[in-house]
This record gives C-alpha cells, sequence and structure tokens, in this order.
C-alpha cells in the first residue's frame, strides 16, 4: 500500500491527517478502502478479529495509520475498537484530549490489580471475585454469607482447589450420602465426626484415611458435593464476602483435590455474563467517537514497567474480553526495535501489519524487525508505505491519471 500524507509528532498536525476530515472520494479515503480490503482479502480462510499495527522505528506514520484503518473498517458497519498500547509514548491518545484517564493502565493495573478484604455483592459479583483472584494468582480462601447460604471458596495461585457449601442442608451432607448409598455406616460416621473435632482436615480426607471409605468413593461423593456447592454459589447475587488466608496444610492433604473445581466451575457457570465490577469499569474506560461504530480504549497513565504489563495475563484477559464485545479491534503499538510491545502483543491477535516511511528506514533494521517476527513465528499480515513523494518515481502521473478516470476528477 502507498500513502501520500506525511505525519508529525504536533497532534494538531496530525489531527489533520484523520481520514474523517477527508472527502470519501478523495485518494487518501480510497488508500485505507484498499488496505481495508486487502487487510481481509489476505485472510479470506479465516476470520480476522483483532490485528497489531507497528513499525522498525518511530515516527514512520503508525499511530495515523492505525486510526485511519480503524475508521475505514467502522465503515463497513463493524464495530470498532482502537487500542493504545503504545503505553510508552501514547501518541494515539493525545490525539483524543477527551480521553478518559482510566485507560489501559487504570484497567490492568488498578482494576484487575483490587485486592479485596471485604465488600458487598451489589458491587460485586461472584464472577468479579473469582476472576480477580484469578487474575491476581492470590492463595486464599472466599467467603461468601447471605441470609440463605454460606459458601467458601478455597483458591491456590488463582486456581480453585475447594469449593464447599458450609450450611448444606442436612440430608444432602456428605456422611448421609454415603451412609444412604451403604458405604459408610452410622458407627463409622460417629467414629469420623470424633475424630473431625480434634483435626483441621476435611471429613472426605479423614474417612478415607481411617479406612472406612475408598478414595475411589469418597472422590464420586464428593464430587458431587462440588457441583451442588457450585450450583448453590452461583445462585448467590447478595450478600457479604470475606478474603482471608487459609492452611495450606489442610488443603494439600484433602482429598477433594483430585477433583478438577477449575474446569467444574466453568463447564457449570457463565462467568464472563455475570461480571459486574469488572464490566462496569472496562465499559467506563472506553471512549465512543463522533464516528459512528468507532470507540477508543486510550493507554492512561504512563506505566513503570510497560513490557511486563503487555504480557500479562491481565492484558491477554483484557483482549479476549474486548473482543466478544467488538467486531474488530486494531491495536497500536511501539515501535519493533526499540520495544519488544509489539511481538508481545502479536500473539493473541491475528496478525501485525508493520509501517514504513518512505525513503526512512535502512533495509537492515526492517530485515531484523520480520526476522524477529520469523523467530517468535509470528504472521506479518503485511506492509504500509507511508509518507510516499507521489511526484517522484512515475507515482504522481499514474495515480492522477488513476483517480481522475475513476472519479471523473
Amino acid at each position: 500500500m502507498i500513502f501520500s500524507k506525511k505525519k508529525k509528532r504536533d497532534p494538531e498536525k496530525d489531527r489533520e491527517n484523520l481520514l474523517m476530515k477527508f472527502p470519501s472520494s478523495s485518494r487518501f479515503a480510497e488508500s485505507y478502502r484498499t488496505l481495508r480490503t486487502n487487510l481481509f482479502f489476505s485472510a479470506s480462510e479465516k476470520e480476522i478479529k483483532s490485528v497489531v499495527i507497528t513499525s522498525s522505528v518511530e515516527k514512520e506514520g503508525k499511530t495515523i495509520t492505525s486510526i485511519n484503518l480503524a475508521y475505514a473498517i467502522a465503515q463497513t458497519d463493524r464495530k470498532t475498537l482502537i487500542m493504545d498500547c503504545d503505553l510508552r509514548r501514547p501518541h494515539l491518545s493525545t490525539l483524543f484530549p477527551d480521553n478518559k484517564e482510566m485507560g489501559i493502565t487504570g484497567l490492568v493495573t488498578d482494576v484487575f490489580g483490587a485486592h479485596l478484604t471485604k465488600g458487598s455483592l451489589e458491587t460485586y459479583s461472584i464472577s468479579d471475585l473469582i476472576l480477580l483472584t484469578r487474575l491476581q494468582q492470590r492463595s486464599c480462601r472466599l467467603d461468601i454469607e447471605n441470609n440463605d447460604t454460606r459458601a467458601g471458596i478455597s483458591f491456590e495461585k488463582g486456581k480453585i482447589i475447594d469449593i464447599y457449601w458450609k450450611n448444606r442442608p442436612v440430608p444432602k451432607n456428605l456422611v448421609n450420602a454415603l451412609i444412604k448409598d451403604k458405604l459408610l455406616t452410622k458407627e463409622q460416621a460417629h467414629i469420623a465426626a470424633g475424630q473431625q473435632k480434634k483435626s483441621a482436615q476435611r471429613l472426605g480426607t479423614i474417612l478415607h484415611t481411617m479406612g472406612f471409605v475408598s478414595e475411589k468413593d469418597i472422590s464420586k461423593a464428593l464430587s458431587v458435593h462440588a457441583v451442588e456447592a457450585i450450583r448453590a454459589v452461583s445462585l448467590i447475587n447478595e450478600g457479604d464476602f470475606t478474603f482471608s488466608s487459609f492452611s495450606s496444610t489442610e488443603n494439600k492433604s484433602a482429598i477433594s483435590r483430585n477433583i478438577d473445581f477449575e474446569r467444574l466451575y466453568d463447564e457449570f457457570t457463565s462467568s464472563e455474563d455475570s461480571l459486574k465490577f469488572i464490566k462496569t469499569a472496562i465499559d467506563s474506560a472506553i471512549m465512543k467517537t463522533e464516528t459512528k461504530n468507532l470507540y477508543i480504549l486510550p493507554a492512561g497513565k504512563i506505566p513503570p514497567n510497560p513490557s511486563e504489563l503487555v504480557s500479562s495475563k491481565r492484558m491477554e484477559f483484557l483482549l479476549q474480553y474486548l473482543k466478544k464485545s467488538f467486531d474488530f479491534i486494531v491495536i497500536d503499538t511501539p515501535p519493533v526495535m526499540p520495544a519488544t510491545d509489539a511481538i508481545l502483543m502479536a500473539p493473541r491477535t491475528e496478525g501485525t501489519i508493520i509501517v514504513m516511511k518512505s525513503g526512512n528506514t535502512e533495509r537492515k533494521i526492517i530485515q531484523d524487525v520480520v526476522d524477529q517476527y520469523k523467530k517468535a513465528n509470528l504472521p506479518i499480515i503485511g506492509t504500509v508505505l507511508n509518507q510516499v513523494d507521489m511526484k517522484k518515481e512515475g507515482y504522481y502521473r499514474y495515480y492522477h491519471k488513476y483517480y481522475s478516470s475513476y472519479y471523473g476528477k
């Protein structure tokens, strides 16, 4: 692709090169429509939902290209988001002076990093609390309580390792279920209950340790109990919660660790549909532009550790969440040579477009960038040749003749 508008770092000057300021019949607008067409044509066998825009070095026009490509895609009735992931020099955000302070940095560090100790389920849903614990990789116990239900969830480095229904109806408790299935006698249950009072271990572990019930039968009964507990927890939409530490010794010895609580929880719940706190925070950080279907997520404050933030699980979650909310996402990242952010972000998208300023960058530098992508086994969808002098090398005569005949101008 060949574009002819030159880019300057002055925000006021750059705003003059935004596509929304040009008539649809202009050569400039047609260049971006062609880029849009080529982008989707290049991946006709698979759906493209997101793309990274970067360059070899700075001042090659990647930011203006990001905005104008997103604008061209939004014109096709696709709900389109521009993410300013250049967290070192967020030039894109400066082009929209009304952008919100929260931005990407605020979401990833402040919202997803909120270290909760207690609170109300009026503000946070159960799904919020579980997701935040996962993203922060906390080892803790989450206790939830309202007038009807008391339950607890144990986490180890963000992974659910136990879910228990504290006020489970008596007919549904473990002992009665085992007695009903003739796997346990009342006398054995009485002995195990006495032992439990002297120990911090869970009852299922004690029953197995004392040889009253086989590990297979205990695991089967506990699996049923886990599903019942998950269902009880999923129905809680009001009440209070508390985070606390837990005994790692207790949880390591618990036979319930043989149950995949993570898988069970994800199978029986639709967590992202019930997010409350996180959804509100993300929605408040996204800015609607004057252009239909075009939205912007600004960078926010410049963080001290951009690469770590970009490569984090929290950023990965944010992008996956946004992919479900938007038809297409254009991600503006720093140049490849001074920073690795673009390469860190690229695996989470369908590919990268590299912007090159005509006559500006040495071939060796461009080849180094391509080699980095090859080494990381990352796809480059294409390149954009930017800021071409149309009066040189016959460009002017060719394009003047072509556009004049096509548009009658």
